[in-house]
């Protein structure tokens, strides 16, 4: 890894600087309503459900307590919130349109066993060859993209209208930029309640479903039901989470400033997901990965106590028993979304483009700019490879698997370089 850092400083490891944590500032009580901020800025795990057919208030109920189970498992050490994951929508649909959604909750509840195979590789390998395998060259690009990739969404979301878009946007800036104490930390709620508001004069928001809505509701759990042809669909999409988690947990370390990948460590956190997504599946809900939005909240609040986050998943799940909190979640205008969505998938791609500056990525080398590269356009381009037997890959696989071979199989030095070098050696022979 050292090849693809200038080594100065001789780090041999991932620079990880941290700004202050602003949620030393606040008691346990005011923490607990700080949570809701991540409960009302994870919103987006509807769109999950609502894309592929499955229940919203399960989803809801599920992500809470995917949460809470993967920072048990965790330790409690990630300020990490789970969401459906999006690489299973397409399989998801297909099964749930034509067996229903007990046949694509038997295909999820097999995801695990990928998680857990994973981590039992990440395992044997070690936290040094983790490293090695994915240096600052990878890890950058990789973080990158998370945000890059939703790009698409926020703006196709904020092109609905985007005088109610830019004007969300605009709170946020202002909310973060010039606000101070609670206000500064609350930008998200404030942004999504401003924009809100100034949807309803244009006509954006639509109040039936609210006023139709119980206050109190039971979610509509189902049990997994098994076959075949449903497992098969779904197994080739499970590598896709697996690799997102990596990129993920070092995001989020990277954002609050902590080597994660070391404490808990990967292949804990890769089990403790493969254990809130079997939970979830078992329930009705999606297979659940860390969602980038975890990332942007972070970066915009500084609120990286895993205690709220854990507040935020309580108060989803309980939210989950109130249909009119989901006819809210689904009332809010798309354009508002959108407005945050670009602060939110920006700041996770920033965060990428912090991890190159911070570690010092060489990009006069050949190696490193193919590399990142490779990773980016594959990333963004939404790639995809079908292989015999109707196993295709795409999007963010596809980019990490290619930048993984390209960094390990290519040389660290070009050709002038090593030539320049074997000079010198003679030359040291002949004096």
């Amino acid at each position: 890894m050292s090849d693809n850092v200038n080594t100065s400083a001789a780090t041999q490891e991932p620079v990880f600087v941290s700004p202050s944590d602003l949620s030393v500032n606040f008691t346990k009580k005011q923490m607990v309503f700080l949570g809701l901020q991540n409960t009302v800025a994870m919103s987006g795990v509807i769109i999950v459900p609502i894309l592929c057919g499955l229940n919203v208030s399960v989803t809801l109920f599920c992500a809470g307590i995917g949460t809470l189970i993967y920072q048990f498992v965790d330790k409690g050490i990630v300020p990490a919130f789970l969401g459906g994951s999006f690489a299973f929508i397409a399989p998801l649909t297909v099964i749930i349109s034509e067996m229903g959604v007990p046949y694509a909750q038997g295909g999820l509840i097999f995801v695990m066993c990928f998680y857990f195979l994973f981590a039992l590789l990440l395992k044997l390998l070690g936290t040094e060859r983790i490293h090695k395998v994915f240096p600052p060259v990878i890890t950058g690009p990789i973080i990158m993209v998370l945000g890059l990739c939703l790009a698409n969404v926020g703006v196709s979301s904020a092109s609905e209208h985007w005088i109610v878009a830019l004007l969300t946007f605009g709170i946020a800036i202002v909310v973060n930029i010039f606000g101070k104490g609670l206000t500064k930390i609350l930008t998200i709620v404030l942004a999504l309640v401003g924009g809100y508001l100034i949807s309803i004069p244009f006509g954006l928001v639509d109040f039936s479903g609210v006023l139709a809505a119980p206050w109190f509701g039971v979610p509509n759990f189902t049990l997994p039901k098994f076959d075949v042809r449903a497992i098969i669909m779904i197994a080739p999409a499970a590598i896709v989470p697996c690799i997102e988690h990596i990129g993920d947990v070092i995001a989020v370390g990277t954002t609050v400033g902590k080597d994660f990948t070391k404490n808990p460590g990967l292949p804990r956190s890769l089990f403790a997901c493969g254990c809130a997504t079997c939970v979830s599946a078992c329930l009705g809900g999606p297979s659940l990965t860390i969602h980038s939005e975890n990332t942007g909240v972070l970066a915009v609040t500084r609120i990286y106590s895993p205690f709220v986050v854990r507040c935020g998943a309580v108060w989803m799940a309980l939210f989950a028993f109130v249909p009119k909190f989901e006819a809210l979640c689904r009332s809010i205008p798309n354009p508002v979304i959108g407005g945050v969505g670009i602060l939110l998938y920006g700041m996770v791609t920033s965060v990428g483009v912090r991890t190159v500056v911070e570690n010092r990525v060489d990009f006069s080398k050949p190696k490193n700019l193919i590399v990142a590269s490779a990773i980016l356009i594959l990333a963004v381009g939404g790639a995809t490879f079908t292989f015999p037997g109707g196993i295709s890959l795409g999007g963010m696989a596809i980019a990490a698997i290619a930048g993984i071979i390209l960094n390990l199989v290519l040389p660290n030095k070009s050709a002038e370089e090593r030539a320049e070098e074997a000079k010198a050696k003679e030359a040291a022979k002949a004096e």
